[in-house]
């Protein structure tokens, strides 16, 4: 048996590089032995007729979407599109990852991408008579869509001529035209800006109607020229929303549509007779106003009244509460057995027995409680200690009447220990007590 060759002694005797040796061993145009080595045989065939071999070789060369629609001369787009209607299926598939996914590379073999070139051009004649009936069809609508917006515009022009306002029209009218001539036109003259912040459902379609009747610019600006005189002249007897509220004594929108106005603005000559001669509409206006206030206020008042019998009654029943929650000094000492002229020298500090206080008592009774002599001791001790604690406070303020040179009767009770501390500070900032009284 002959001995196989080598990967290299086949490159050197076909001229291929790695790759086309392994692509040619996987189409089965060379033959690889176990020991992989190559067969002798088919090399030396391949070497008899190289040119024949190399063109075998390059149709089986693996393409990608990139490169065999770039072989086309179509984009990767329209490849797929094409191998989709073909059926042409790809030889291998390679799951490689790049920029943070994994992708799947598709191979296809050459032969079997030069093979789509009647397909390309198939597709090509396709798309070129598409397009050519599209633009059929859409010359056929623009020439329709022409004929429809001249058809419009004739009728356009015809309802302008027969509605355009004259300069003796209605003034609402001359407004309404001055608005939309200028929305169409394009233009805002300043005399008449105010007119655009004065939003007016009726303009809009008197906008759409110039702009169907196709007019050039020119023509608008000259019927707005027409019109601009009387319009300066009628916006300065505009009255807002607000100055007519005040002066005709209803909301805006009481008043009636069909009343002369733009924008939500009345003509001062109206607004002045409406309030001179109030018409039905306003009387009527006016009295449901005085009866919504008359009503508001009568619902103010009920919610009032209610208010007030809700505090009456929450504080009717915090006072029961209040009363419920204290005892008399009998009570207290029924409870404990010691009379009540006692019990009543051993009140709280809050002065009154609460009855959770008392509660307490019951359920620890302290030793000063238990019995008659010693609820006495407990109250001369609590006298001698506020005796004392009296005498103590005489003591300092006559100490700081006297470091004050100030009268005693004006040292409050409340006043602390007279240290050197406390009498410096009080000297850099006195209080109101300790501050010369002004004379007389």
């Amino acid at each position: 048996m002959a001995r196989g060759l080598g990967r290299n002694a086949v490159r050197q005797l076909l001229g291929l590089s790695v790759w086309e040796i392994e692509l040619a061993t996987t189409t089965g145009l060379l033959r690889r032995l176990p020991d992989r080595t190559f067969d002798p045989v088919s090399v030396r065939a391949a070497e008899a007729d190289i040119e024949h071999f190399r063109r075998l070789l390059a149709a089986e060369r693996r393409c990608t979407i990139t490169e065999a629609s770039a072989r086309l001369g179509v984009s990767a787009d329209r490849f797929k599109r094409i191998t989709a209607a073909a059926g042409l299926a790809p030889v291998a598939t390679e799951q490689i990852r790049k920029y943070g996914q994994t992708l799947t590379v598709r191979y296809y073999r050459a032969a079997d991408v030069d093979a789509l070139a009647d397909h390309v051009h198939a597709d090509a004649e396709l798309r070129a008579a598409a397009r050519a009936v599209s633009r059929s069809e859409a010359a056929r609508k623009a020439v329709q869509t022409r004929k429809l917006n001249l058809a419009r515009a004739v009728v356009a022009r015809a309802e302008i001529e027969t509605t355009k306002p004259t300069l003796d029209a209605d003034c609402v009218r001359v407004l309404l035209w001055a608005a939309a001539l200028m929305a169409a036109a394009g233009v805002w003259p300043g005399p008449l800006r105010p007119l655009q912040r004065m939003a007016d459902p009726r303009v809009p379609p008197l906008t759409e109607m110039l702009r169907d009747a196709r007019l050039s610019r020119t023509e608008l600006e000259a019927m707005l020229a027409e019109l601009t005189p009387r319009s300066v002249e009628l916006i300065r007897l505009l009255v807002s929303p607000r100055d007519a509220e005040q002066e005709l004594g209803v909301p805006i929108e009481m008043i009636p549509a069909e009343l002369p106005q733009f924008g939500g603005h009345l003509l001062a000559p109206l607004l002045r007779e409406a309030a001179s001669s109030p018409p039905a509409w306003l009387l009527r206006a006016r009295a449901e106003v005085e009866l919504q206030r008359a009503v508001h206020a009568e619902e103010r008042r009920a919610a009032e009244e209610a208010s007030q019998r809700r505090r009456a009654e929450r504080a009717a029943v915090d006072q029961a509460t209040r009363a419920a929650s204290r005892l008399s000094d009998e009570s207290v000492a029924e409870m404990f057995g010691i009379p009540a002229d006692v019990i009543r020298r051993l009140r709280p500090a809050s002065g009154r027995w609460a009855a959770d206080h008392v509660a307490g008592l019951l359920r620890k009774t302290p030793p000063w409680l238990r019995d008659e002599s010693a609820a006495r001791a407990e109250a001369d001790r609590r006298r001698h200690r506020a005796e004392r604690k009296a005498a103590r406070r005489l003591s300092w303020r006559a100490l700081w009447a006297e470091a004050l040179g100030v009268p005693l009767d004006r040292v409050p009770d409340s006043v602390g220990r007279p240290t050197r501390a406390a009498i410096e500070a009080v000297r850099r900032e006195p209080p109101r007590w300790a501050r010369e009284a002004p004379p007389g």
